[in-house]
């Protein structure tokens, strides 16, 4: 039981994927459900300018479907945080097993030019149409 209650988070990804397959059809139907009526961004409504969630919806969407490049070009904040979420459950699972190892930085430098990279391209998408969204 020990060993069970300490290795859980390494089995978590394979049981959100074999839950992922499990229901599949019915998250076609949330996914419609989601693209019909939360699709709305105040932001956007009020301004006209994508907001840097903008895209987030679709980008994720497109990840689900296999289409990496088209989930960067809605937004590439949604791919960056995947990934992100990628490397904190690789440091936790390693920390579980025993071993301590640092993916993710954790200097204040680095998330400070995160946080204006994505202010220079929220800006940027506003401003070159080839970087918009597809249609909000």
């Amino acid at each position: 039981m020990r060993q069970i209650r300490r290795y859980w988070l390494l089995w978590l990804p394979f049981v959100i994927l074999f839950l992922g397959l499990l229901c599949y059809r019915p998250l076609l139907a949330v996914e419609k459900f989601v693209a019909d009526y939360i699709l709305y961004c105040p932001f956007y409504e009020l301004t006209g300018l994508y907001c840097p969630g903008c895209g987030g919806t679709r980008s994720i969407t497109a990840l689900l479907h296999g289409h990496p490049l088209l989930a960067l070009h809605e937004n590439p904040a949604a791919p960056a945080l995947c990934v992100l979420l990628l490397l904190v459950w690789t440091e936790q699972a390693a920390k579980q097993l025993g071993r301590k190892i640092r993916l993710i930085p954790r200097s204040m430098a680095f998330w400070t030019v995160c946080a204006v990279c994505l202010v220079v391209w929220d800006v940027l998408r506003n401003c070159i149409p080839a970087w918009m969204p597809a249609a909000v």
